[in-house]
């Protein structure tokens, strides 16, 4: 478990808060947030903080590694795979290679960015794989 801390800016219906966190080095080496100076991430709240208090919460780093390869590497293996299959289509009906390769290929990216928003809703549904608000800090 990684122990993050920030600050809550905001209560959600649903029994999460909002967590707005600083960037910091593994932030700062992926680059998926465009450079945004902080980020917001909806958390577990089994403390029951409150707007404004600064906390310590818990993320699974399984959870990081995982989301970070589906998100990035899953698609272009996809695609990879589209292309193979594309060149064995084309050589077995003596069809154009290259134009079976680029149909593959774009054919398998789509279905790869398809498996991100199907791994992304299943992941926004399980608590488990949520941060985990474990105490707030005193004195901030």
């Amino acid at each position: 478990m990684k122990i993050e801390e920030g600050t809550v800016v905001g209560l959600n219906d649903n029994g999460l808060v909002d967590v707005k966190v600083g960037r910091h080095s593994d932030c700062i080496s992926c680059g998926a947030c465009d450079g945004a100076q902080h980020i917001v991430v909806q958390a577990l709240n089994p403390v029951g903080a409150k707007v404004g208090q600064h906390v310590k919460f818990e993320m699974r780093e399984v959870n990081i590694v995982i989301g970070a390869f589906v998100c990035f590497i899953m698609p272009l293996l996809v695609a990879a795979a589209g292309v193979f299959i594309g060149r064995l289509v084309a050589q077995s009906q003596a069809m154009d290679v290259v134009n079976l390769e680029i149909a593959g290929g774009i054919i398998g990216f789509l279905i790869g960015v398809v498996g991100v928003k199907l791994f992304d809703r299943k992941i926004t549904n399980d608590a488990n794989a949520r941060p985990k608000i474990v105490e707030v800090v005193q004195g901030r």
